[in-house]
């Protein structure tokens, strides 16, 4: 500040400021300066200053020998007000928004900014969004084109861009995005997503990158985990990787080598009772999934031009391959019987009694091995072959597993008893409905089916399973089970049998 204004502001601060509400009706003088106006002022001698307001006139004025020398407020307070305002070259209102900051540079750099308002600009620098332009060119998310910026990004699958001249066009931006800070949308944008919604949803699901969550969106997959598997394995679609996992599913729970013998199994499991297919049919089933699985995959290499195989693996070279298998399989044999003579599978349900599985649920069974031994669990499966049973099956989770691995009892188990192990209790009871909905089986078990069917609407109801679980006390060390009732399962199942086979020579 130089010295002549600095001695100003000093001289109009020792000045005494009243404000009056009426003034006689004087002649006027307009004084040309404030400058000029404190010079008067001083060399006539007064000492106060009066401040006057109505509709038509504000002014600052004092009075000599009736005559009225003023100059008009413009709007300032006070005239030291008025002095740092010139020399700012700031009218009252910028003055008076000025001092909200109380640095020139920055009102400057705010009156330049185009926020709407100062409130607007401290929450944007509060955030971090002044010179946040710059600092997206910085980060090479934003191109600088002559005195625009352009920012790309993918909104809800279509590719925006979006135009900016300053930071303020930015901070609106993001407010109406959703973003609550400019940290928030730089991490956004990076990742390609230019809303705060869709870029929250994408971290939940595990995204970190709009295309490929955008991608997976489009195939229906659900999340992340979803979409890498699927293109690990090469599926295109959340449709396909369901597919996938059902048939993999059944291929595990029955131990078959391909996927097309996982499809077979569940084209059978499918017919309704009694139900028959031609060989010829069935071949053509299973090669018309072969060739759509094969388009599938193709049309999946050329869009992500990659090359690879197909998780479709296939046995059935012919339609003799075919045949044969139907004819000695042990799991289709469960399913039904092929009638060679005739071409045909029937779909028959009971099994035959000797075939039908009795499951032991290791879980509910051998939870409390300290009460049991070996000998307790070879009691339990000869009564069960006793009573005309001789497919026992053991299923066990890994919880289980890891309790008697190595044991009398697993030792035995392993070698009387076909085996299935499973990750979870979960697990095991969805393998355990299975076996009950497709083959009719057994299951020796005191687990809660009801409480977990309830909670699977995947499931039917419960009364369609409840006369397939036999539950099992266990006294003095033994493992007790209703025999009286799986002796007049197994004659049911004879008599039925009788008449299907009666039924089909009469036909």
């Amino acid at each position: 500040m130089d010295k002549n204004l600095n001695i100003l502001k000093i001289r109009a601060n020792l000045i005494k400021y009243v404000d009056v509400d009426e003034i006689e009706n004087l002649p006027k003088v307009k004084v040309k300066s404030v400058e000029e106006f404190l010079e008067s002022h001083r060399v006539l001698g007064k000492n106060v200053i009066y401040k006057y307001e109505d509709n038509i006139e504000q002014i600052f004025f004092f009075v000599d020998n009736g005559v009225i020398f003023y100059i008009p407020t413009n709007g300032f307070k006070s005239l030291p007000d008025m002095i740092e305002a010139k020399s700012l070259g700031l009218s009252a209102e910028e003055y008076y928004e000025y001092l909200q900051f109380g640095n020139i540079d920055e009102y400057k750099k705010y009156k330049s900014s185009g926020f709407r308002n100062i409130e607007d600009y401290k929450k944007a620098k509060e955030l971090g969004f002044i010179d946040g332009l710059e600092k997206l060119v910085n980060e090479n998310i934003a191109k600088k084109v002559d005195d625009k910026y352009i920012i790309e990004y993918l909104y809800y699958g279509i590719l925006e861009e979006q135009i900016f001249s300053n930071d303020a066009e930015l901070y609106y931006f993001a407010l109406d995005r959703g973003f609550k800070s400019f940290d928030e949308l730089v991490e956004a944008l990076k990742a390609g997503f230019g809303d705060y919604r869709e870029y929250q949803d994408a971290l939940k699901r595990g995204f970190k990158d709009a295309y490929e969550y955008n991608d997976a969106l489009s195939r229906g997959f659900k999340d992340a985990e979803e979409y890498k598997i699927a293109k690990t394995l090469g599926v295109s679609s959340e449709k396909e990787l369901k597919e996938y996992k059902e048939l993999k599913r059944i291929c595990e729970n029955f131990e078959l080598e391909t996927f097309e013998e996982g499809y077979l199994l569940k084209i059978l499991m499918d017919m309704r009772l009694d139900e028959t297919i031609s060989l010829k049919d069935l071949y053509n089933k299973l090669k018309e999934k072969e060739r759509l699985m094969k388009i599938k995959k193709d049309m999946l290499n050329k869009l992500a031009d990659i090359s690879g195989p197909s998780w479709y693996s296939t046995r059935f070279t012919t339609i003799d391959d075919l045949e044969e298998y139907l004819e000695n399989s042990e799991t289709i044999s469960l399913l039904g019987e092929y009638i060679k003579e005739e071409k045909i599978f029937r779909r028959i349900y009971p099994p035959k009694p000797s075939r039908r599985i009795v499951i032991i649920d290791a879980i509910t069974v051998l939870g409390n091995m300290h009460n049991l031994s070996s000998k307790s669990i070879e009691n339990l499966i000869k009564k069960i072959k006793n009573a005309g049973f001789k497919n026992v099956m053991v299923i066990v989770d890994i919880e289980t597993y890891y309790k008697i691995k190595g044991k009398d009892i697993w030792k035995y188990l392993i070698d009387k008893c076909k085996i299935k192990r499973v990750e979870s209790k979960d697990e095991a009871y969805d393998f355990i409905i299975d076996y009950i909905k497709n083959f009719g089986a057994l299951v020796i078990s005191n687990a809660s089916f009801k409480d977990y069917i309830m909670k699977n609407p995947k499931y039917p109801s419960y009364k369609e399973i409840k006369d397939y679980i036999i539950p099992f006390t266990i006294k003095d060390g033994y493992i007790n089970i209703d025999i009286e009732l799986l002796r007049k399962i197994y004659s049911e199942l004879c008599i039925k049998r009788l008449e299907k086979i009666k039924e089909t020579v009469i036909v």
